[in-house]
């Protein structure tokens, strides 16, 4: 029988028998599959400013059809580098313009690929085989402590939140990097609990990936709705803290949330090259743990924002390769591996994406705003 190499060139071990990659080829056309937590907005923003255009079309769309993925939550996450003590402001600009980048860059392929704020753009993204993005805030860094300023962002499109990124703010302390390792305490703030409330009354879903272990005991006190972890993996099989508890995971899925499981090498343990092993292992021990309906994929594909960010630095070499696939084209690679190794076609299906689609469809309003709100005053992606 003939096996491939998964992922080959990108130090991935794992021989994968032909009958089980063309049965996970056939499920990803068949059924609904999700990538909750890419750093795109941020990424056509950088290349904006480099000078190109039409980044989704020239560097993801093609992936994304080989994966056959319908909904991309995109992050709008502010770079250190622009965040600087005292520069709020400078970094609500970024946020924004990130926003409005999205929007230009898919304006530019809408033929197949739409924006997606309710219940009912996501169920017509899906009856029209388009690409739906959904937006959120990889940390609210840059609302400082104005609470308001997430109603602003609600009517520009932002359907979600997490509070911090591994950083603190004014709303929590946030987690440690993924290469540090290290355990951080301290929780919400007072006004991180407002903000909470407030994403609960605007219908934002919650993402607690980049939370410590206080930040998460805080929000599972004062959480009403369902929150999820839109890029984490399970603590117990890499020893990391941006990697959750087995008690944490329970937590997650008895209140109705979902784990995106995280694609980095520093957060699957896999910097040895086993990526796919890591992602089976995280995997089917979270089925175990929280079952598999609580589970879907959030891979943090950051190599070509990496990448861009080289190129307009004008920076010499390659950045670190930290992802586990080259692109989203190999996402069956691991479909196969989980099939291969004996779980279940209907809790594959589940976590491809009907996970996701279900608890966007529970969370998000059920009309959109007839495209996203403009600010007052549109930034300028080029600057």
């Amino acid at each position: 029988m003939p096996f491939f190499v998964a992922g080959k060139g990108n130090d991935m071990e794992l021989l994968i028998r032909e009958e089980y990659l063309e049965r996970a080829q056939e499920l990803h056309r068949k059924h609904p599959v999700v990538d909750a937590h890419l750093d795109l907005a941020g990424e056509i923003l950088l290349r904006f400013k480099a000078g190109e255009k039409e980044i989704i079309r020239n560097y993801y769309l093609e992936n994304w059809k080989k994966a056959g993925i319908n909904l991309i939550v995109s992050s709008i996450f502010v770079d250190s580098k622009v965040l600087k003590e005292g520069q709020t402001e400078a970094a609500w600009e970024n946020a924004l313009a990130q926003i409005e980048a999205l929007k230009q860059d898919i304006e530019a392929v809408n033929t197949e690929v739409t924006a997606v704020s309710s219940k009912e753009e996501l169920e017509k993204a899906l009856r029209e085989g388009k690409t739906g993005i959904l937006i959120y805030m990889e940390g609210l860094d840059c609302i400082g402590d104005k609470i308001g300023r997430l109603e602003e962002l609600y009517q520009m499109g932002v359907r979600g939140a997490s509070l911090t990124w591994s950083r603190e703010n004014a709303l929590a302390r946030g987690c440690c990097k993924a290469k540090e390792r290290t355990q951080i305490s301290g929780g919400l703030s007072e006004k991180g609990i407002e903000a909470v409330k407030e994403m609960e009354r605007l219908s934002m879903f919650l993402d607690i990936s980049h939370l410590n272990d206080d930040g998460f005991e805080d929000v599972k006190r004062i959480a009403g709705r369902p929150f999820i972890a839109t890029h984490s993996c399970a603590r117990t099989v890499y020893e990391n803290y941006r990697n959750l508890t087995d008690e944490q995971i329970e937590t997650l899925a008895v209140q109705g949330g979902i784990i995106g499981v995280n694609g980095c090498k520093h957060i699957l343990g896999s910097q040895s090259g086993n990526h796919l092993e890591m992602l089976c292992r995280h995997i089917e021990y979270e089925t175990v743990k929280m079952g598999a309906s609580h589970i879907g994929f959030g891979f943090d594909l950051c190599d070509s924002y990496d990448e861009a960010e080289l190129a307009l630095e004008h920076r010499q070499g390659l950045p670190e390769k930290n992802d586990c696939f080259i692109n989203h084209s190999q996402m069956p690679l691991l479909t196969a591996a989980l099939l291969q190794r004996g779980m279940s076609e209907t809790d594959v299906i589940q976590m491809l994406g009907s996970n996701f689609i279900q608890y966007f469809e529970k969370i998000l309003p059920k009309a959109g705003m007839s495209g996203w709100k403009q600010r007052k005053k549109k930034p300028n992606c080029n600057d």
